[in-house]
């Protein structure tokens, strides 16, 4: 009945505007939280505040990002084993520019630190960072490496319907990998 009504883009746009929201709201709230009690506290001045702006434009792109990919995985899932199998492609993306702070954090205007930040999948959380710090980083930087995860998200996206469009209707053994590719660039 569901396939009936709404097309299998429809409702993975349906899940991931629901993930967005559940996230911009939480986020609302604890950033509201901090500013206020940093207001209350007198230590506005700390807080990178300009930053906010460019804060929500990451994890909107960066939830919407992962968010297409775990749907996309998760829609190959027969059950809770394969979902498993599947968590480590999805968070990846994620994963890695943790593992990169240390040494950005410590030379962040370096060559690998503007490299590494201007990666689609790392530039949210590496050039958020790399702009907090006091120094901060040319205007240029933010707006290529902003360009380049749009640019990233909507094939992301697109792939990520096509794979979304043949997983739901998928019985039985999980594709392989060069079935996945073939599927997000074909459909």
């Amino acid at each position: 009945m569901l396939f009936r009504s709404a097309t299998p883009l429809e409702i993975m746009t349906g899940k991931l505007l629901g993930a967005l929201g559940v996230a911009l709201t939480s986020g609302v709230v604890y950033l509201g939280g901090a500013v206020l009690a940093l207001f209350q506290l007198g230590l506005a001045g700390l807080a990178p505040l300009h930053l906010l702006p460019w804060f929500l434009l990451y994890v909107v792109l960066a939830i919407l990002m992962t968010g297409g990919n775990a749907t996309a995985l998760g829609s190959l899932c027969n059950d809770q084993r394969d979902a498993q199998n599947l968590t480590l492609p999805s968070i990846l993306p994620m994963l890695i520019p943790m593992f990169l702070l240390g040494p950005i954090l410590r030379e962040p205007h370096s060559t690998f630190a503007v490299v590494t930040s201007l990666i689609p999948p790392f530039t949210p959380i590496l050039m958020l960072m790399r702009q907090a710090t006091p120094t901060g980083v040319p205007l240029w930087q933010p707006l290529v490496g902003l360009v380049g995860v749009v640019a990233f998200t909507l094939v992301v996206l697109l792939a990520s319907a096509r794979i979304f469009r043949i997983g739901l209707l998928m019985q039985g053994k999980p594709p392989r990998f060069r079935e996945l590719l073939r599927w997000a660039w074909r459909g």
